[in-house]
């Protein structure tokens, strides 16, 4: 049965709404494979007709199972006994998941992590430290390995010794974005899974990627968006999380940065602030954060000078001009300071010529 699942699934113009009104009529996927050997389906168009009669033949059915057996990906039904609970929740679920890596998707403590793929140097870090709490935590990060955010998530996982799981807006054979191929490999090889509900051999196309964002906060139990635009794809999964009822939190930014629009907005409509990576897993008491030690002082190794210059770098990044009104320092005498303190690795650059502790 899971066989003529797949094969339904598998045939042009059969998406998961078509799908589940022809399981409504006829019971089962077989039964529709029976009903095409006696005509064209009633209430169902003839371009979707002919598709699905040139789909049923032997030839087709073997060479589809033959190609997933090739590309070692496995087909993960909604009668699969390693089909996710929670992304069988959603509004038109998906009816087919195509997994290379561990296809069993009843995720331990699956949570996601999306934005922004420009992030800020903090943003990439905040996605990085988080998703790898979560996963010393026992967490499974979700994400869906573009670039940037989804990076950092998927690679902070790595780092916590977790399971993470990526899902695709493509076929699970073609590593998208390419840089990230080595990424792909890893996280098939820790435990994790890459994901789609779209057939191998699916190129990227920009309209797959909101609607696989779907599942992205489907298979979850929450979402973190870290940085992202009002019109990022970070916060069309944020949507979806509310509309699955799903858990929903955000790293609070500066009210003057773009970055920041989605989540400062969705703080106002009432999602969790997070400010520590700490928080997510107190938040579901997968863990408990240890008892902070008094503080001990212990003598700087910055010279007084050079104190001066860091001390209001660690609240924000600022510029040459900016740092020697706070100082009082010459731009000559700064630009020393900054180059040493730069090779000791105390400060760094950050884009638009500033520097941060």
């Amino acid at each position: 049965m899971e066989q003529y699942w797949v094969w339904l699934s598998s045939v042009e113009g059969i998406g998961p709404k078509r799908f589940y009104q022809l399981l409504a009529e006829y019971e089962d996927p077989r039964n529709v494979w029976d009903a095409l050997a006696e005509g064209p389906l009633p209430g169902i168009g003839p371009k979707t007709n002919a598709h699905l009669r040139a789909a049923r033949t032997s030839e087709y059915f073997h060479r589809l199972f033959d190609k997933l057996e090739r590309l070692e990906i496995t087909p993960v039904t909604r009668i699969s006994e390693g089909y996710s609970a929670l992304v069988g929740e959603v509004y038109d679920p998906p009816t087919t998941l195509y997994v290379r890596g561990n296809a069993d998707l009843r995720l331990e403590k699956p949570f996601a992590i999306v934005g922004t793929r420009r992030p800020t140097r903090d943003g990439r870090r905040a996605a990085a430290e988080f998703a790898e709490r979560i996963a010393r935590s026992g967490g499974c990060v979700v994400s869906g390995l573009a670039r940037g955010v989804d990076t950092a998530a998927h690679e902070g996982a790595l780092q916590g010794g977790g399971r993470t799981v990526a899902v695709l807006g493509c076929g699970v054979d073609i590593v998208y974005p390419p840089e990230n191929a080595d990424l792909y490999r890893r996280i098939i090889e820790s435990g994790g899974a890459i994901v789609s509900e779209y057939l191998p051999g699916t190129a990227p196309m920009a309209q797959y990627f909101p609607v696989r964002n779907r599942i992205i906060s489907g298979l979850s139990e929450g979402v973190l968006l870290v940085e992202g635009s009002m019109r990022s794809g970070g916060m069309i999964t944020a949507n979806y999380a509310m509309e699955q009822g799903r858990d929903l939190f955000v790293v609070p930014g500066s009210i003057y940065s773009p970055l920041s629009e989605g989540p400062n907005a969705l703080l106002m409509q009432g999602a969790f602030p997070v400010i520590s990576p700490w928080d997510i897993p107190e938040h579901y008491r997968w863990a408990e954060r240890p008892s902070a030690k008094p503080r001990q002082d212990k003598p700087s190794d910055l010279t007084p000078e050079e104190e001066a210059v860091v001390r209001p770098l660690r609240a924000e990044a600022m510029t040459v001009g900016e740092i020697a009104r706070e100082t009082g320092f010459s731009a000559a005498r700064i630009s020393s300071l900054l180059t040493m303190l730069e090779l000791r690795g105390i400060i760094s650059k950050v884009p638009g010529g500033a520097y941060r502790a």
